[in-house]
């Protein structure tokens, strides 16, 4: 009968050990569940912050980008609001086009989102395409295609394509924006087998 206890003893130290040990590993593995968890999570939120960031900044560049691209245009004809002569104005807004597509062209490569890169490089493309074109062009040409009704050929039709682009990456981004403040995605969580 001793010998049964010595056994029966020995085989509960035994099995107490060994479901320690398991609850150990499951505890273990839990918490490893967990703080990859929580890793994913400020990962996200950090790209999800860098890429609003970055979304709101372009919007804003595109759209100084297209005004200045805008007045380029009315630059190519002299305007008496300026008190400046109009080639100083033209300059500047040479200057101005310039400095804006630059600023664009440094930003669009952050933006985390292909599809809405490729919307604002074509955006940016028609804007600055469509301002140098009509600048470049002689005055007594507009004032010609005027006068004839055919001021919507040519580089002219540019200006509905430019706006086309235009609002199809202020879509893109809006788009964008409203996801990434609607709230970050959950990773998705690990299932455990059992649960203690």
């Amino acid at each position: 009968m001793e010998q049964a206890t010595y056994w029966w003893g020995l085989a509960g130290l035994v099995l107490g050990s060994l479901l320690t040990q398991v609850s150990n590993w499951v505890d273990h593995q839990r918490q490893r569940g967990e703080r990859r968890e929580d890793f994913l999570r400020t990962k996200l939120e950090r790209r999800e912050a860098f890429e609003l960031e970055h979304l709101v900044e372009v919007n804003q560049l595109l759209r100084d980008l297209r005004h200045h691209g805008d007045e380029l245009i009315s630059a190519k004809r002299p305007d008496p609001r300026y008190s400046k002569p109009p080639d100083d104005h033209a300059e500047q807004c040479r200057t101005a086009v310039r400095e804006a597509n630059a600023a664009l062209d440094a930003q669009v490569g952050f933006i985390l989102d292909d599809k809405v890169r490729e919307l604002v490089k074509v955006a940016a493309e028609r804007i600055t395409d469509r301002a140098w074109t009509v600048y470049q062009d002689a005055p007594a040409t507009f004032e010609e295609g005027m006068q004839r009704g055919t001021l919507g050929v040519g580089i002219y039709t540019a200006l509905e394509e430019t706006s086309e682009a235009v609002e199809a990456a202020y879509e893109a981004i809006s788009e964008r924006v409203r996801e990434l403040y609607a709230g970050f995605r959950e990773p998705r969580r690990r299932r455990w087998p059992f649960r203690f």
